[in-house]
């Protein structure tokens, strides 16, 4: 008579991790209830999301953030992961699961999910719109026709910019480099004057902001100046 078949040590371990394993994700809960949320960030931005706030150590927590269009998994932290995963990470700052999103792209925009679990009980679901603009938009200007306007080209006032500065002019959702615009023509019974084109009143400071002589009524738009790739702002002009 042939010998019963005896199974090994780690082929018992084995079916057990596996079991174990299953049971764990029959018996996890699905999240009742979901938040949804709005947000908007300028590429090249930090984002920082507080999900839930918690006694719990972040250890004895897991984390699942999942992109749903299409769907990829992006990010899951539990004890045995490493708290960074490219340029999204998970912390606890102050009692609070937040969420961090290191050097925004253009790319990362789209919706998200993210789920924290406490063993097999879901603790907070949120789902979330995230939008990437390109570029920061700055306070309104307002000039006079036949006046000089000066648009900024950072936030803060700069004494000089060392990279090389382009402005742009929107007319609708279409823009044009100042040197190549050419302003709509007017109707036959406008009674204001010809202007000099924008390209001959307009000229890029040392601090990248856009000085404009002779200000008239077509010069009021959306302009933009690029600093780099990933950094540029927007302004609006407002002649009356």
């Amino acid at each position: 008579m042939m010998g019963s078949f005896q199974p090994s040590y780690f082929q018992i371990l084995f079916v057990l991790i596996a079991a174990l394993l299953e049971c764990k994700v029959v018996t996890q809960r699905a999240c009742e209830q979901v938040h949804r949320l709005n947000i908007n960030y300028v590429q090249g931005d930090n984002m920082s999301i507080s999900y839930l706030t918690t006694t719990h150590p972040l250890e004895s927590l897991t984390v699942k953030l999942r992109r749903t269009d299409p769907v990829k998994d992006i990010l899951k932290y539990s004890d045995n992961s490493p708290l960074e995963h490219q340029r999204w990470s998970v912390r606890n700052d102050a009692g609070s699961v937040t969420l961090y999103l290191k050097d925004i792209s253009l790319s990362d925009q789209g919706r998200y999910e993210c789920e924290v679990y406490k063993d097999r009980d879901c603790l907070n679901a949120t789902l979330f719109d995230l939008r990437v603009k390109e570029c920061k938009t700055l306070d309104s200007v307002h000039a006079t026709p036949d006046s000089s306007v000066l648009l900024p080209c950072s936030e803060l006032p700069l004494q000089y910019r060392t990279d090389q500065v382009t402005w742009k002019i929107f007319h609708g959702h279409q823009s044009t480099e100042i040197a190549q615009y050419r302003p709509p023509h007017k109707p036959s019974n406008s009674t204001e004057r010809d202007p000099r084109p924008l390209y001959e009143r307009a000229r890029i400071l040392g601090n990248g902001s856009l000085l404009i002589r002779d200000a008239v009524n077509t010069d009021g738009s959306w302009y933009q100046c690029r600093v780099s790739e990933k950094t540029c702002y927007e302004v609006k002009l407002v002649v009356k």
